[in-house]
């Protein structure tokens, strides 16, 4: 959906402002030349209106910061910034109550036209400057941050209205920054509430939605490099030259609210969980992306169903990396997924199991997956970019594990696969190994429940006699071969 654009544009407004006196010096001169040049360097033009020292303190006015990208502009005012020599070797950097920002233009390839009014409020944010020139540390304390962003898209002749709001409550942490030929900012914050409202109509769509969200207990970590006179834009290039990413962010709970009308009805969405993670790792080496979430809940209401549905998992897990540079040897990837301990309501049972034949243990899923693959063109480059498709090739496919159990079955995966490309698809080559329990007993169940005929479960057992092996009471396995040529074996027997 078009609208959550605006969350990820938001996202960055608030990290921008958030973070405008991470760049400082000793006295108060030397922070305000130091914040100028940093921003500078990441592409923005900075205009002042007026520059006036009174006593130990510093005040900037009138400060406009203007940056264009491609096809869109971000404009951020700042009517006055205060920057106090303490007297001690340190700086305090004060920033107004209020402070706004305007951004429009094209997103990407995107034909709407966009036009966003940002406004970011904080009262009594302090930041402390300490250390030494090109080697600072800024302790921040800041108890209330909001954001409201107000968007409007025009698609096709059509105006369609987005609003937001963000809170941050209690944010406190430091930044450790050092300038050299790399510009590198370490960092660790905390953050005792995130709240985050938003309403408005879907530009991709024909309906209106309504979300609220809280998160709390956060807890971030990370680290960020970027080389001195490359253009931040150009990804590629920065991460050739060194530019690397590391952050880890933790949450306590977090609960949300989903309300959406469209043409065929009103659907509501409450969710709730106990926590959970996210870490992002970016350099030349590769990227990788992780995420957990713990003792999730799930509340739904449709148009199609007379009732709620309620689902709840115990965990969910993804974890995914690969390269992002060019090379002529086959590099590292990996791609997991779980989802442990997944129960529904027990009207959704009774609409197809009334008289509860059938187990309801929590199901599970699970895909976990390795292998090489060869990137044709740096991942970020302009001639990637250019291309229909990724410039990707994946040369193998080690399936360390693959897990499916539910309703009294469970099967079981592992192996190996070696691609042959080249041609118009991939041929693999190598064996997958699988086990399965609980077939017949749950092929009975299925049977007596009337849910399926009798000669289809025939069929079914009928398969397994040819293609698994018996090795239990209700147990099997098969091994499937891929040899040269397309031709496939189960058991050594031919299939194609």
């Amino acid at each position: 959906m078009a609208w959550l654009k605006t969350v990820g544009s938001g996202a960055v407004v608030v990290s921008l402002l958030s973070t405008t006196a991470s760049f400082a010096d000793v006295t108060a001169e030397q922070v305000w030349q130091a914040w100028q040049s940093e921003y500078q360097t990441y592409g923005y033009e900075v205009m002042v209106g007026s520059q006036n020292r009174e006593g130990d303190t510093l005040t900037v006015s009138d400060v406009k910061m203007v940056r264009n990208v491609d096809n869109m502009s971000l404009t951020l005012d700042v009517p006055e910034l205060k920057l106090r020599d303490l007297g001690d070797g340190t700086v305090e950097t004060v920033f107004p109550e209020t402070m706004t920002g305007d951004m429009t233009g094209k997103p990407g390839t995107d034909t709407s036209d966009i036009a966003m009014k940002m406004t970011m409020t904080q009262t009594d944010s302090k930041v402390i400057v300490s250390g030494s020139p090109g080697d600072l540390t800024y302790d921040i304390d800041a108890p209330k941050m909001t954001m409201d962003l107000d968007q409007t898209v025009t698609a096709e002749g059509q105006d369609v209205p987005v609003k937001m709001y963000f809170s941050l409550e209690n944010t406190k942490g430091n930044y450790h920054v050092v300038d050299g030929d790399m510009h590198s900012v370490d960092s660790k914050m905390s953050i005792g509430t995130l709240d985050l409202t938003a309403s408005g109509a879907d530009p991709e769509g024909s309906g209106t939605f309504n979300m609220n969200g809280q998160m709390n207990d956060l807890a971030y970590e990370g680290t960020f490099a970027m080389p001195k006179g490359i253009d931040s834009e150009k990804l590629d290039e920065a991460l050739n030259a060194g530019a690397n990413l590391d952050l880890g962010m933790t949450y306590a709970s977090s609960n949300w609210t989903v309300s959406a009308d469209g043409p065929d009805g009103k659907v509501d969405q409450k969710s709730t969980d106990q926590g959970g993670k996210l870490d992002i790792a970016m350099s030349k080496d590769g990227l990788s992306f992780g995420g957990q979430s713990n003792s999730s809940h799930i509340e739904m209401t449709t148009p199609e169903l007379p009732f709620p549905i309620t689902t709840d998992i115990q965990s969910a897990d993804i974890n995914f990396a690969m390269p992002v540079a060019k090379a002529d040897e086959a590099q590292d990837y990996k791609a997991m997924i779980g989802l442990n301990g997944v129960t529904v309501s027990d009207n959704i049972w009774a609409m197809f199991d009334p008289n509860g034949d059938l187990p309801h243990d929590p199901a599970t899923l699970q895909v976990d997956l390795s292998g090489k693959m060869k990137l044709s063109e740096d991942l970020f480059s302009p001639a990637a970019a250019a291309m229909d498709a990724p410039p990707m090739q994946v040369d193998t496919v080690d399936i360390n594990n693959i897990k499916l159990s539910m309703v009294g079955a469970d099967l079981n995966g592992k192996g190996a696969l070696e691609l042959k490309n080249g041609g118009p698809m991939p041929m693999p080559t190598g064996k997958i190994d699988l086990t399965l329990t609980g077939a017949n007993a749950l092929m009975d169940k299925l049977v007596a429940m009337g849910l399926v005929p009798q000669d289809q479960i025939m069929f079914g057992r009928m398969m397994l006699g040819l293609y698994a092996k018996p090795t239990g009471d209700d147990a099997y396995e098969s091994q499937v071969e891929f040899q040269d040529g397309g031709e496939i074996l189960v058991n050594g027997q031919r299939v194609q």
